[in-house]
């Protein structure tokens, strides 16, 4: 429940009420001081972890979306096969050519980017 406050006219146009507000007690700051360093507080984040908090918060879309090129990888080589039988050879080819070399792709995604971010460490370092 919240308390009801009631200033008169003057105290509120020159602004005194501002300054009626209750400080809080010494006492109070000395526990929090205490909680903080009994605790260790709060610590500075580093880069690398920002950047390993990051990478395993796309985790499961990673997973998500390996998990999903098996299933269209195998429609698209279908589909390829499909175009071999109806004449058309070389659309047929190049669907499974490329069906299969999106699904590596993907599977070798997450260990490109790995690459990528030792190599940006690398040069953030020097």
């Amino acid at each position: 429940m919240a308390k009801t406050v009631t200033y008169s006219f003057g105290e509120f146009m020159s602004g005194e009420y501002k300054n009626k507000k209750k400080q809080p007690s010494p006492a109070l700051h000395a526990v929090g001081l205490g909680t903080a360093l009994t605790f260790g507080g709060l610590h500075p984040v580093s880069a690398m972890d920002t950047t390993a908090r990051i990478i395993s918060a796309f985790d499961p879309i990673i997973s998500l979306v390996q998990g999903v090129a098996y299933p269209v990888t195998f429609l698209m080589i279908g589909g390829g096969f499909l175009l071999i039988i109806m004449g058309q050879r070389s659309k047929g080819l190049s669907m499974i050519k490329w069906a299969a070399v999106g699904y590596i792709g993907l599977q070798f995604a997450p260990s490109i980017m790995q690459i990528l971010v030792e190599v940006g460490k690398a040069m953030v370092t020097k």
